[in-house]
């Protein structure tokens, strides 16, 4: 691999002896003879070493913009791997000549003129480097339709200008390239044949720090499944995706849990079992404990527990309340009371059913317990009427109910006389009368939120009455949604 009977080993050498001054090639100093060799007679083998040893070398590259010190090697070399159909190169100011050599060597190897451009920076004002990446990315992307394929060579030049290039990539969203070699110093320069062309995604591609915060603030918002979609993009071209694989599970079994989609539940389950796997040793201990208390809660309430699901309507009533969505929160708050209610029914009289309810399973004298609910209600109502027990049961009437048969939770839940009855009674109105139920109007702050205490006290008193060996409070604290930043 070489040209004419020379070997690429023996032209190194050459070059090595040029640069020593032990042999001449041309005018010029020692170093600049070395390199005028170099692009006479290594870099095409230069190149084909580096394009093979190139990961993820793109097909073909539209633009690229490279940095450019005194030698014109590394631009050149970067362009013989990349090929790109247009070439941009900001030298310094006091490296202009290397513009020269550049432009007549890529011209002679196929590239038009009009396709190469010098935009001379000045080096320590960084803001002048961006705004010229900046100028020729939008002329590109003006001329051509899109940006395509577009790197920025960070290899040349100061370093002042590499770090200002590469921050330009990541607000511009463009690529990084970089050769690497093995630096010999009686070349001055890496060693031919060693040259390695680093391409580098643009860092918010690779790392995806300002990707991330953004998914994480639709997560934290609530809307999960535009956060899985998110998340589901970081994690298949992160370098390090498994916060983001996290995440998405996560977001697809929050969205499960908002939705009560309990068929959905147990595969979604696993999928955050399996991906909280990895960082179990990263992740705070606050956060794993909380996660493995939701995990089995939900693993309850996708094998039908009535109690995990009364403690999940609570639970959406408060998230949901915490996003300002208070129609849905005084829904799960209705659900949670009326749940309440007509579980504690149904545990005290096995069989009752609200919904096609038999008297005869909570008395014996039915007819006298349709006297006291009638004088219950015509308290509450501040009028006589004739009433029969209700065809249903609902909220209202399961609060009367309970309280006439003088159960425990009537007087816990503070249901046990007409004042508070009537209050339950006109707050469920707020509910009813929402779009979400049977009418037109909006759910205010002041309704959300006597319902949902309503709906905290109704359900800590069920559960003291159900559930005497749990802590309601420690439950709803460590079952509550969590937020992404807590995962740190």
């Amino acid at each position: 691999m070489a040209s004419g009977s020379t070997t690429f080993d023996e032209h190194v050498q050459h070059m090595r002896h040029i640069s020593e001054g032990n042999e001449s090639f041309g005018d010029g100093s020692a170093y600049e003879q070395a390199t005028r060799y170099y692009l006479t007679h290594l870099i095409d083998d230069c190149a084909e070493l580096a394009r093979r040893a190139v990961r993820g070398l793109p097909r073909s590259v539209d633009l690229l913009i490279s940095m450019a010190g005194f030698s014109p090697r590394t631009t050149i070399l970067a362009y013989k791997t990349l090929r790109p159909r247009r070439l941009v190169v900001i030298p310094s100011e006091n490296a202009r000549s290397s513009y020269n050599t550049i432009a007549a060597y890529v011209h002679r190897d196929g590239l038009e003129l009009a396709d190469v451009t010098s935009r001379v920076c000045i080096p320590t004002d960084p803001l002048s480097i961006y705004r010229i990446v900046k100028d020729e990315l939008e002329n590109h992307t003006r001329l051509n339709g899109s940006s395509g394929v577009a790197y920025i060579d960070i290899t040349g030049g100061r370093k002042v200008m590499s770090a200002t290039a590469a921050l330009a990539a990541w607000q511009l969203n463009l690529g990084l390239c970089y050769l690497d070699g093995d630096y010999d110093p009686g070349l001055k320069q890496a060693i031919p044949g060693s040259d390695r062309l680093l391409l580098l995604d643009n860092p918010t591609s690779l790392f995806g720090e300002q990707e991330m915060r953004a998914a994480e603030n639709t997560f934290d918002g609530g809307a999960f499944e535009a956060a899985r979609l998110r998340f589901e993009q970081l994690a298949a071209r992160l370098a390090q995706p498994a916060r983001a694989r996290f995440m998405m599970a996560l977001s697809a079994l929050y969205r499960a849990w908002c939705d009560l989609d309990l068929l959905a539940l147990p595969a979604a389950i696993s999928a955050v079992e399996e991906n909280l796997r990895p960082l179990r040793t990263t992740a705070s201990s606050r956060f794993l404990s909380a996660i493995e208390a939701q995990l089995n809660f939900l693993q309850r309430l996708a094998d039908g527990d009535r109690s995990a699901l009364l403690l999940g309507f609570h639970l959406l009533d408060d998230h949901y309340r915490r996003l300002g969505r208070l129609d849905f929160a005084a829904l799960f708050s209705y659900r949670t009371i009326e749940g309440c209610l007509l579980n504690r029914l149904a545990n005290t009289h096995p069989g009752f059913d609200g919904e096609n309810p038999d008297y005869d399973l909570l008395t014996s004298d039915v007819p006298g317990l349709r006297g006291r609910y009638r004088s219950v209600v015509n308290e509450v109502d501040g009028q006589v009427k004739s009433r029969s027990l209700p065809p249903s049961v609902g909220v209202f009437a399961g609060a009367v109910l309970l309280h006439v048969l003088t159960d425990p939770l009537a007087s816990a839940a503070e249901l046990d006389d007409a004042d508070s009855l009537r209050l339950l009674r006109n707050g469920a109105q707020a509910r009813n009368k929402s779009v979400l139920a049977h009418g037109y109007q909006a759910v205010d702050v002041e309704a959300s939120a006597w319902l949902n205490d309503k709906a905290t006290v109704v359900l800590s008193a069920y559960w003291n009455l159900q559930h005497t060996d749990q802590d309601i409070d420690r439950q709803r604290n460590e079952l509550r949604f969590l937020r992404a930043t807590e995962l740190n």
